[in-house]
């Protein structure tokens, strides 16, 4: 089974990455719609609280729908294999709503099961957030660096 990100022994508090791969993560969103977009995060662990993004890896929605996300299990061992090339680590996961950056029931279940950053972009205000499951869904803070 493969594992998402790693285990915490303190709370993320901070996902840290720049305006210009938030401006390609808002892009890739939009380009999909009508449908929800997704990618993997590729980075790595700064302290025990902060979380870096180097590379984000767009991935192909297989559900095709504009309410819900799947990434072929193929598509997501070649972006570990990728990961592993580039020694970073597979630090989260992003993709798009057509609602509020806001955790869904669906996206809840799955935190759970993938303990990494989950960063939501909505299409709808053009606004992201981010989000861990550490004991329960849990708001990380976004700092944005101008590059």
């Amino acid at each position: 089974m493969l594992n998402f990100g790693r285990e915490m022994e303190n709370q993320v508090q901070s996902l840290i990455l720049t305006q210009l791969q938030l401006d390609d993560l808002a892009h890739f969103a939009s380009n999909s719609l009508p449908n929800e977009s997704c990618a993997l995060l590729l980075g790595n662990y700064t302290n025990e609280n902060e979380i870096r993004v180097i590379e984000s890896l767009s991935m192909k929605n297989s559900d095709a729908s504009p309410t819900s996300f799947r990434i072929e299990p193929q598509e997501l061992i070649n972006a570990y294999l990728t990961a592993e090339k580039m020694n970073l680590n597979v630090i989260g996961i992003f993709h798009s709503h057509p609602a509020p950056p806001i955790p869904s029931s669906t996206d809840k279940i799955f935190m759970e099961i993938n303990p990494v950053i989950w960063l939501i972009y909505s299409t709808i205000t053009k606004e992201c957030r981010a989000y861990i499951f550490e004991q329960k869904v849990c708001e990380v803070q976004l700092k944005v660096l101008k590059e």
